[in-house]
């Protein structure tokens, strides 16, 4: 089970769907591990479950992106892990800093919508 089959392009890279899905799987647990910490005591149920999923999908987007930026880094698989997890647990924060990184290029570099 390898991380990374890369092909001749750099811009390919190629992962099995185990690593795929395990990764995601993290990235979700570190979600739901985020939700309970923050989670208050006297909330309604409804509200719980939707926050929950919604902090699960937030956080499994941030996990695939952080372990695919340390695939593209060539990091071990456990490494790899190891950023779904973190990226699970503080996905909140780190799309906010991607966000004022983009924001940062954007204005940056000129680039306005037409």
């Amino acid at each position: 089970m390898s991380v990374a089959a890369h092909i001749s392009s750099p811009r390919i890279i190629l992962v099995e769907l185990e690593i795929l899905l395990t990764v995601i799987t993290i990235g979700g647990w570190g979600g739901f591990v985020s939700f309970l910490m923050k989670r208050e005591e006297n909330s309604a149920m409804h509200k719980d479950i939707m926050g929950c999923l919604a902090q699960i999908t937030t956080s499994c987007f941030t996990g695939f992106i952080l372990s695919v930026i340390a695939i593209d880094r060539n990091l071990s698989f456990n490494m790899v892990m190891l950023a779904a997890g973190l990226g699970g647990v503080f996905a909140s924060p780190i799309l906010r800093l991607l966000g004022d990184k983009v924001k940062a290029y954007i204005v940056n570099n000129n680039i306005t919508p037409k």
